[in-house]
């Protein structure tokens, strides 16, 4: 049984990706179809925007990322980068615009995972923890 307030973090989290990660994909797309590189930025810069709100709830309720969280955004960033590079290796028309606008948009968000993962357990104990992984 769910206490309210792990529903309202669940709605708190909802309410964050509906808004930031629906005009992101939005703009992303629509950067992507008009080759218009500032437009597909504007919308990776909202994903991170959400993914920064995120965190924000997080400490604001005290818990940190779920495991179905977790889960769902590396599906989400390993299924946006493979239909990346589909796009870019099999559609002749895709354009320098649309590489821009993915490898950037996807570096910016690795980057914020690293930033995140330093700050959350300094640079020791994010290594440490991929070290682990690794023997497992």
């Amino acid at each position: 049984m769910l206490t309210i307030r792990q529903t309202e973090r669940r709605l708190a989290v909802i309410a964050n990706w509906g808004l930031f990660g629906g005009f992101g994909l939005g703009l992303i797309q629509s950067g992507i179809r008009s080759g218009t590189i500032a437009l597909g930025l504007l919308g990776f810069a909202l994903i991170l925007v959400g993914f920064i709100s995120q965190v924000i709830i997080n400490q604001v309720y005290g818990r940190g990322f779920t495991p179905g969280e977790v889960a769902l955004g590396f599906i989400g960033f390993g299924v946006a980068v493979l239909g990346f590079v589909a796009s870019w290796v099999f559609d002749p028309n895709f354009g320098t615009a649309e590489i821009v606008i993915g490898l950037s948009g996807f570096a910016a968000i690795i980057a914020a995972f690293l930033i995140y993962l330093v700050t959350k357990y300094g640079l020791k104990g994010s290594f440490s923890m991929f070290h682990h992984l690794g023997r497992h």
